[in-house]
């Protein structure tokens, strides 16, 4: 008969770990149900994203402004509906982001060595100019 208290111990602690998750679950579920004509490269890539607003930014804002559980529940649902649609946008400036950055940093670098043929800029010294 141990075994039993040792089976409800391990589902009480899967429970908790997947709690979070359900409302966003259910919200992208829903989301995903208007959306035609998806890939499952952008269905999955759409999932993580309502699963990780809904787990993770919905209870900080509900820590921060002091919402009950099913308000902060209520809310991912929400979240992770909406987000689907925020997805395309936000994956395209992250695109771009980084596009820039990279672009940015290579002439940062560029900048750090002499160029050839350039004369080289004699130092300034204390006192002179």
């Amino acid at each position: 008969m141990h075994w039993k208290h040792a089976l409800i111990e391990a589902w009480d602690v899967v429970r908790h770990w997947v709690e979070p998750f359900v409302p966003g679950a259910l919200g992208a579920a829903i989301g995903q149900m208007w959306e035609k004509g998806l890939g499952w490269r952008d269905r999955i890539a759409q999932w993580a994203a309502a699963l990780i607003f809904a787990a993770y930014l919905v209870p900080a804002f509900g820590h921060v402004f002091g919402w009950g559980i099913h308000l902060m529940n209520a809310a991912g649902l929400v979240v992770g509906t909406l987000v689907l649609k925020a997805y395309v946008p936000i994956r395209d400036a992250a695109i771009s982001g980084a596009a820039l950055g990279v672009k940015e940093g290579l002439s940062n670098l560029g900048s750090w060595f002499p160029r050839r043929g350039a004369a080289p800029v004699p130092p300034n010294t204390e006192g002179e100019g």
